[in-house]
């Protein structure tokens, strides 16, 4: 059962049972209407106003939209560890360049010094 307004959980759980491709755009549509609305009631409505079902429907909700977040954005140090790797990448490809450089220069001044 769920709180005036709410969504109910089992009617969350019918949706996500059934897969996108059986529902059509107008069910989909007023789905992510209704689970916006209700997400955002979620985070709203004072524990203390919300029923047993609904607190715990919540609860579970809210869990879930922190593992989503967590498992959509690479943690700092993930993120410290690519742009440190693609700099010594970049590094190396600098000190090739400056050697094949200055390896030219050092050929190209021999051969002046020979021609003296």
């Amino acid at each position: 059962m769920s709180d005036t307004g709410r969504k109910d959980f089992t009617d969350k759980a019918a949706e996500a049972v059934k897969p996108d491709s059986q529902k059509s755009y107008l069910e989909q549509g007023k789905e992510k209407v209704t689970d916006a609305g209700d997400k955002a009631a979620s985070y709203l409505q004072p524990e203390s106003n919300k029923g047993v079902g609904q607190s715990v429907s919540d609860s579970f909700g809210h869990g879930t939209d922190k593992g989503e977040a967590k498992s959509n954005t690479k943690s700092f140090g993930e993120s410290a560890s690519e742009y440190a790797e693609a700099a010594k990448e970049k590094i190396s490809e600098a000190a090739e360049y400056i050697g094949s450089s200055l390896g030219g220069a050092k050929t190209d001044a021999e051969k002046t010094a020979e021609k003296k």
